[in-house]
């Protein structure tokens, strides 16, 4: 494969909505190491300037927006996106060709289905990031017409040539059903993983290089001073600050851990953003501002350990970005988290079927909410009580050192973690579906 076209609603750092904009950001940076020219289309919605370490083999093209789409509802403004998407990859196919097409989550998913039927030399590759689900109720007629379900997911991974996603996402489309909203997508992802359609990759596979240790002699940022003021170990929440990242659970687990002297610590998202949590709620955590990634490793590397209690997840990519820095790391099997099983420093917080079950009837009741997002965890508190429970007595158990990760990673029988890069990995599997094609 010498080219592929890129189909994303961020990319860092030029922007950046969550973890997604890094994560292809490094796939791209790592296909261009192999010799892969890449062309990324975006909206032309830039927040930051141009950054100088871009490769020669890595070339933007921004997309025209209309202004009045910044108003309009989510799902709108990325199905014009893809429009404008696949007249560009049209151009660029006509005038210098690419081997791939590479449409990334909910964002390029009606980029996939708009390209289906297209004559085409190159493969339609979708990346499914996460499970969320958009409605397509705002969606006009005539683009509800072209989905093959009512599932917009769904739709992109029965008509995509490849899937790409992780063993975790497709483990628990296995393992138990899923709630309606959600069912369409789980049975798409068992159909193309039944006609070989699937590539799984792990988030180990996109950790980015090990930033400096900030322990060594670096002056401690003044959005981090707090921290060493505390008077007692803390546990650190390294996502940002959502109910579908597991703050309702860390909020639960912290009002517990408050007689502990243990002290629960969160991060805000980048100002003028909301608060992202009730008032009633706010004083169970020291919150930190918005962190550099220099600053987050720094935080994650001072404290007792990390607390990922993840409603859904499709790589955990801030899980791996934690053991991969040595910190004791606390999650529950969700979605990519089963991918840290056997990995040094994590610390698996048993959780029953049933309670990965409630987790995804969670999930599917956030997506594309925009209001009271925790008057919906709230309905769901009481039957994840047992699971708080546990996560209580572990982190209890890692802080006052009767449970050390750092005794496991000190084991040599226990393996290290696997970073087949996502770039390669990608690259051998088109290689191999192109061989059998011919």
């Amino acid at each position: 494969m010498k080219s592929v076209t890129m189909i994303c609603w961020e990319f860092a750092p030029f922007r950046v909505r969550g973890g997604t904009a890094y994560a292809i950001r490094r796939l791209a940076d790592q296909l261009t190491t192999l010799g892969v020219e890449i062309t990324v289309l975006l909206p032309d919605w830039f927040d930051t300037q141009p950054s100088p370490d871009l490769s020669h083999r890595l070339k933007l093209r921004p997309l025209k927006m209309q202004a009045h789409l910044s108003f309009a509802p989510r799902v709108m403004q990325c199905s014009e996106f893809c429009r404008a998407a696949a007249e560009a990859a049209d151009q660029i196919e006509t005038i210098s060709g690419s081997d791939t097409v590479l449409a990334h989550s909910d964002e390029g998913a009606m980029f996939i289905v708009k390209r289906k039927g297209k004559r085409s030399s190159g493969r339609a590759v979708f990346w499914l990031h996460s499970l969320y689900d958009p409605p397509i109720t705002e969606l006009s007629n005539e683009q509800q017409r072209l989905l093959p379900s009512r599932s917009l997911l769904g739709s992109a991974v029965m008509m995509a040539d490849i899937v790409v996603t992780s063993t975790g996402v497709l483990k628990d489309a296995r393992n138990f059903e899923w709630p309606v909203r959600l069912r369409e997508l789980q049975k798409a992802l068992l159909v193309a993983s039944a006609e070989q359609r699937v590539l799984t990759v792990e988030s180990s596979g996109c950790l980015p290089p090990a930033p400096r240790n900030s322990q060594n002699g670096h002056r401690i940022s003044s959005n981090l001073e707090s921290l060493q003021r505390l008077r007692s170990r803390y546990v650190l929440f390294p996502c940002r600050p959502a109910v579908d990242k597991g703050l309702g659970i860390f909020a639960a687990i912290a009002k517990r851990l408050r007689a502990d002297n243990i002290t629960c610590v969160a991060i805000r998202p980048p100002a003028p953003r909301p608060k992202p949590i009730p008032a009633s709620q706010d004083q169970l955590f020291h919150w930190l501002p918005w962190l550099t990634q220099e600053e987050l490793a720094a935080a994650m590397r001072n404290a007792a350990c990390t607390a990922l209690p993840s409603v859904t997840e499709g790589f955990g990519l801030a899980a791996a970005e934690s053991v991969s820095l040595g910190v004791a790391t606390l999650y529950h099997q969700v979605g990519g988290h089963h991918g840290l099983q056997d990995v040094p420093n994590a610390l698996q917080v048993p959780i029953t079927i049933g309670e990965r079950a409630q987790l995804y009837r969670l999930w599917s009741e956030l997506i594309g909410r925009n209001g009271d997002v925790w008057s919906v965890w709230t309905r769901h508190q009481t039957s994840l009580d047992s699971l708080v429970d546990r996560w209580v007595e572990i982190i209890r158990s890692v802080v006052h050192g009767t449970n050390s990760a750092e005794q496991r990673n000190a084991d040599p029988s226990r393996p290290p973690i696997v970073q087949e890069q996502w770039g390669y990995r990608l690259l051998r599997h088109i290689e191999i579906v192109t061989t059998l094609a011919t």
